[in-house]
């Protein structure tokens, strides 16, 4: 016997029965619809109380909360025997008759990358008619950095319809060099991001690349939008990011990266960040032409400033827009530099190997360090209360699975690695894939052993980067 208990609420939330009885089960009765196949579903509704949620609780959140179940499923084994549950929400499509949930052959297992394409379909979702990515469950919507990163997977995998839609969305609200954070409808939301908008054209790049000589329309938009992106960086955007002049490397306000926790400030980022003059210098050779000169010193600066000893420098600290030159280089460990070689930024091989070699060390099985333990800022445990704990480890040690085929990426560039022995280190993901969020990679990690997942058990940005790199390294026929 199998009895499913089902919530239906904002992830601020919890359930309560005496407060929902009228509202959980009106939204669920019609709406969830449980097809079984191999047993037979028992219409018996009851309430589960005070379901405890220590995830919540360790955090001082509400600790409880309530679950309706609206029966039960009855089935009877013989060796060799598969019973398949599959559940819809509103007018969600089904699954095939013949088809079991992850289409994997009995007694088979299902190989890596095709897992990891099953799992990418669950994050590419409709809103008001258009197609969008969700960055995580359950605690994301769509956001625009999350979103580009995960189209590079998406176009890898040749989902290059999905890719053209999502990109003529946000690229239909480029405003001055800057893209939104977020769409919602015919509202965009925050622009404060550096790096959507260079992910937005390394997407570009790549759904070019594969699309070769067709759908000249949507190229030429997206061309259009491109040289917007890089005419504004070099002219100044409106929220303060802009070109230095003298080493043409480009300065962001605090905040602006992928490591954007604030409120408290714990990585702020504010000057030259490693991982933003990669893109930008990617970026401006997809340009080409004119622009070519000005990426040839952009990354003639980046070897002048960040190259150091063992690695190269995570930002050049610049608070009140100093020139690079005069900016202070943070020599902390971070996997952002991994950029340099998988963008072809840094294309001197002693050099690469210096980078992969200084990223090593943050390695763990299936994810990569957000930040050196030794550190005198590392936190290896993400828990506790929000602003006072998580927010401080959330980038400074926690692990996180989504730069760590970076890591393989650049190996392989620079001979470190062969693609098989890059392939059995990505393989390192399967044991998050195969506990919490069955068939998912999880967001993040605690950098302390036993790297217990933490934060999205499932996440947009970890599957397709996992895919993209394997799908490089192994190409579909």
């Amino acid at each position: 016997m199998f009895r499913p208990d089902l919530e239906c609420r904002s992830f601020h939330e919890v359930t309560k029965a005496y407060l929902g009885e009228a509202g959980i089960v009106s939204r669920i009765d019609g709406n969830v619809h449980l097809d079984v196949q191999g047993g037979e579903f028992h219409a018996e509704p009851q309430w589960s109380y005070s379901v405890p949620h220590p995830d919540e609780a360790e955090r001082g959140q509400e600790p409880c909360g309530d679950l309706y179940s609206p029966g039960w499923i009855s089935c009877d084994f013989m060796p060799g025997d598969s019973v398949a549950i599959i559940c819809r929400f509103g007018d969600a499509k089904g699954v095939a008759d013949d088809a079991s949930p992850a289409n994997v052959p009995e007694g088979e297992t299902l190989p890596l990358a095709d897992a990891l394409h099953e799992a990418m379909e669950l994050f590419l979702v409709r809103r008001n008619g258009n197609k969008t990515v969700i960055a995580g469950y359950p605690w994301f919507l769509d956001w625009g950095r999350d979103t580009f990163i995960f189209l590079r997977g998406a176009i890898a995998d040749g989902r290059l319809d999905d890719a053209e839609k999502i990109l003529a969305a946000f690229a239909a609200f480029e405003e001055n060099g800057t893209l939104p954070n977020i769409i919602y409808g015919e509202t965009a939301g925050n622009r404060d991001t550096v790096d959507a908008q260079l992910w937005f054209v390394l997407c570009v790049k790549e759904w070019t690349a594969k699309v070769g000589g067709k759908r000249r329309t949507a190229q030429k938009m997206f061309r259009k939008t491109v040289e917007s992106i890089v005419e504004n960086y070099v002219k100044g955007t409106p929220n303060g990011i802009h070109v230095d002049k003298d080493s043409g490397l480009v300065w962001t306000p605090s905040h602006f990266t992928w490591m954007d926790t604030n409120y408290p400030a714990c990585t702020p980022r504010c000057g030259y960040p490693v991982d933003i003059q990669a893109m930008w210098i990617a970026a401006l050779r997809f340009v080409g032409g004119e622009w070519n000169a000005l990426a040839d010193k952009a990354a003639e600066s980046v070897m002048r400033y960040f190259a150091g000893n063992e690695g190269f420098a995570d930002c050049l600290d610049a608070w009140n827009g100093e020139p690079a030159a005069q900016a202070a280089a943070d020599f902390s460990v971070r996997p952002n530099q991994l950029h340099l070689v998988t963008l072809d930024a840094v294309t001197d091989m002693d050099m690469a190997h210096r980078i992969v070699d200084s990223c090593e060390r943050l390695l763990v099985p299936g994810g990569i360090r957000s930040l050196a333990a030794g550190d005198s800022k590392y936190r290896g445990c993400y828990s506790g209360d929000e602003d006072s704990s998580r927010k401080p480890a959330y980038h400074n040690g926690t692990v996180w699975a989504w730069p760590m085929p970076l890591y393989a990426e650049a190996a392989v560039k620079c001979g470190r690695l062969t693609a098989a022995q890059a392939g059995s280190l990505l393989a390192g993901v399967v044991e998050n894939i195969n506990t919490e969020c069955l068939c998912h990679v999880s967001e993040i990690a605690d950098g302390d052993a036993p790297h217990a997942q933490k934060g999205c058990r499932a996440q947009a940005w970890s599957v397709s980067e996992f895919l993209r790199v394997l799908r490089g390294l192994f190409p579909l026929p």
